[in-house]
């Protein structure tokens, strides 16, 4: 992989941040609290184990 590749972070952030006002626009601030409150989809482990927490010395 010697092949290098370019990212612009503030380009990327600036669409993500354009795209979420498009889909926001007239929205009441409530739906836009619950917009960015939605919960994450669990992630599905292959193993179906789930993981257990780090014991703390």
């Amino acid at each position: 992989m010697d092949q290098k590749t370019e990212f612009h972070t503030v380009d990327f952030f600036r669409k993500i941040r354009d795209e979420q006002a498009a889909v926001l626009a007239g929205k009441s601030p409530a739906e836009i609290i619950a917009f960015f409150s939605k919960p994450k989809p669990e992630s599905t482990e292959h193993s179906g184990a789930k993981r257990q927490p780090a014991l703390q010395s």
